[in-house]
């Protein structure tokens, strides 16, 4: 399994645990945020710290999910690597997100 979700104050934890985020499980990602919001959390923390890579479908697959949450929801990223964050800040979407340098600190926000 890529994904492991954990329940933090209302808040799922869903930690990617694949090396990479391409083509190959970024179907697997919109399914498990599509279930996370189907069980009734629509507040998600998505924790990067395992992907050494991503590509322009694990890009796809993020701002999917993102979409998901809509506006009754959070969607927040945190445990980004330098070259998984340079992806985010040359295509502009670190400025669509809000991105945390780690769990503790987005659950800190998150739950403010």
């Amino acid at each position: 399994m890529s994904f492991k979700t954990e329940l933090v104050d209302g808040i799922a934890l869903l930690k990617v645990t694949a090396g990479r985020l391409d083509a190959s499980i970024a179907p697997d990602l919109k399914q498990e945020v599509s279930s996370i919001i189907d069980g009734g959390t629509s507040r998600i923390m998505l924790d990067l710290d395992a992907v050494q890579f991503m590509d322009s479908s694990g890009l796809g697959a993020v701002i999917s999910s993102f979409k998901l949450t809509g506006q009754k929801g959070d969607f927040v990223i945190c445990n980004m690597n330098e070259a998984v964050m340079e992806i985010f800040t040359l295509t502009h979407m670190d400025r669509l997100f809000e991105i945390y340098p780690s769990v503790d600190e987005g659950l800190q926000k998150m739950c403010a």
